[in-house]
């Protein structure tokens, strides 16, 4: 399972992801999200006055915390859910929704 972190650029390691889109103050995006940083881009970004990135990591969590997560996640959706019905696109809708939420509140 993968986290973002939000770290000082000289912290973050070539070969990381950016987790989120870098834009500049106009809104124009310098670096999209899931780039790829390398040493040169580092460097670029650095200069350009840039001193923290948000970082993908792989996010080390207990099982225990885990199961807490998703019971919290399924009880939250049955609410949500609980008039949706039992259609194969109300699985699939649950199913997309679930999986977003364990992976962005990990």
């Amino acid at each position: 399972m993968r986290t973002r972190q939000a770290m000082p650029i000289d912290d973050v390691e070539p070969g990381s992801r950016l987790a989120v889109s870098l834009c500049d103050v106009g809104g124009r995006v310098l670096v999209p999200a899931g780039a790829e940083l390398t040493d040169r881009l580092l460097e670029a970004l650095r200069r350009r006055g840039i001193d923290e990135l948000v970082v993908e990591r792989e996010a080390v969590i207990d099982h225990e915390a885990l199961a807490a997560l998703r019971a919290r996640i399924d009880q939250r959706l049955a609410r949500r859910f609980r008039q949706a019905g039992d259609g194969l696109e109300t699985r699939l809708l649950y199913q997309a929704v679930h999986d977003f939420c364990l992976e962005h509140e990990a």
